[in-house]
């Protein structure tokens, strides 16, 4: 395929954008990243870290008739909720504005807090509360919502400021537990009282959302990264170290295209591989005879590799083609995987757990650089929302299928050794990804894209 009928099929605008004599006031931007960043910090970033501490503790509530099948139920529904509902805030984005999903995914947050806390009081409820109204609520007041806005403001720059955004929401799973732990500790130990700091976080974002979001810069009578000239903004591709769509590219043609799935197909490797260790790892290396403190150890380990992950592809993510950084990751998964799945010593398990917390940190970090960069800002949330749905229901599946192999055999290993050949595959559909080299203006002039 030549750069002309990929640019086609990708649905390129070729139009250049008018110059403007307006000159932008200090840009909002920048802010808006601590803003965002905060947003994610708030729902995305510390939801699981703290249910992975509060919801083992209901067990200990006989009047609930928990056990740990009911348990790890409530997590595959949170997961798969994400995925199913990340088009549908995507077209609500679409629609009302980032600051207006905000603002709801805000205050849904709060309420199913409160229902936590004060009436959950079987399994079904549980369900409900955490793995549907929660999961759904921290799609709209965090991850889709976040760096959708941070596509609309940011393009020359976009990797580098998602990267910023996200490192500031990640620093919530080092932050939050040990908060948590002393919440915990300081009221009896009860499993209600982890939700606490929630419940205030979530009375927090409601003002940050209205008072602070801005959906888009012209929203301020501006231009994104801050340019006085929209036509600076790498004029239509020119400058760029990675291709960037400067068009418009309509939903139904994003879609349509085989390089939406591929990307998306791509990504799913590295949430493929994250849903394996927080589900399966802990029970599959204690299988292998590993002791507990080894593995929580290796556990931590994944935690801050990821943000290393996450800092340092994401800030390459302009300089080298995000696709190809996810095929890198997707790698080094494959690579941890196959050292988790037998592991012999000490020295594998943390190969393991250093690579997916790579791997994946990595994946996440530039997988909306990726969509943004290949299909514009102009149906982005949309786009991104579906993608995230194909990578989580995807991904959603691996615990249900792990666990039916560890109660057959005893062991984990022939589940691991199917998610490596499963992230292989998703590797292969990046490489199958073509950057377009060129783009030609209505003056027929061809610019490095």
């Amino acid at each position: 395929m030549n750069d002309s009928a990929l640019q086609e099929d990708i649905g390129f605008d070729t139009a250049v954008p008018q110059r403007s004599a307006k000159t932008s006031k200090a840009f909002y931007g920048y802010p808006l990243i601590v803003v965002l960043g905060f947003m994610y910090f708030c729902s995305s970033g510390i939801v699981l870290p703290t249910a992975t501490l509060v919801n083992p503790l209901m067990l200990q509530d006989a009047s609930l008739g928990m056990n740990a099948t009911i348990l790890g139920t409530g997590f595959s529904v949170f997961v798969l909720v994400q995925g199913l509902s990340a088009p549908l805030v995507g077209a609500l984005i679409s629609r009302k504005g980032a600051r207006f999903c905000m603002t709801m995914g805000a205050i849904v947050m709060l309420a199913a807090m409160l229902f936590l806390i004060f009436f959950v009081s079987s399994p079904l409820a549980y369900f409900i509360a955490f793995g549907v109204v929660t999961s759904a609520a921290t799609m709209m007041v965090g991850q889709v919502a976040v760096q959708s806005t941070i596509g609309d403001w940011f393009i020359a720059r976009r990797g580098v400021a998602m990267t910023a955004m996200m490192v500031i929401g990640a620093s919530a799973s080092f932050i939050g537990p040990p908060v948590i732990n002393a919440i915990i500790g300081a009221t009896g130990g009860t499993w209600q009282s982890g939700w606490y700091l929630l419940v205030g976080l979530s009375v927090i974002l409601i003002p940050v959302a209205v008072l602070f979001v801005k959906n888009k810069p012209s929203d301020l009578g501006q231009h994104p990264d801050g340019v006085t000239d929209p036509s600076d903004i790498g004029t239509a591709g020119k400058g760029f170290k990675v291709y960037k769509n400067m068009g418009t590219v309509p939903f139904k043609d994003v879609l349509r295209s085989p390089y939406f799935w591929l990307i998306s197909l791509a990504a799913t490797g590295g949430f493929a591989a994250y849903t394996l260790a927080i589900s399966q790892g802990v029970i599959h290396f204690t299988s292998l005879g590993f002791n507990n403190g080894l593995i929580v150890a290796g556990v931590a380990i994944m935690g801050g590799v990821s943000l290393l992950g996450k800092l340092l592809l994401g800030l390459v993510s302009d300089r080298i083609e995000p696709i190809r950084l996810i095929v890198a990751s997707t790698v080094v998964l494959v690579i941890g995987i196959l050292a988790g799945a037998t592991a012999q010593n000490d020295s594998m398990l943390y190969v393991y757990y250093i690579c997916v917390g790579f791997g994946f940190g990595g994946v996440n970090a530039v997988f909306p650089t990726a969509m943004a960069n290949y299909f514009g800002a102009s149906s982005f949330s949309k786009n991104l929302g579906t993608g995230i749905m194909i990578t989580t229901v995807v991904a959603s599946t691996l615990p249900i299928m792990s666990g039916a192999i560890f109660d057959a055999t005893g062991s984990c290993t022939i589940a691991f050794y199917i998610v490596a050949v499963i992230v292989a595959a998703c590797a292969v559909c990046g490489l199958l990804v073509k950057i377009p080299k060129k783009i030609v203006t209505p003056q027929g002039e061809e610019m490095s894209a």
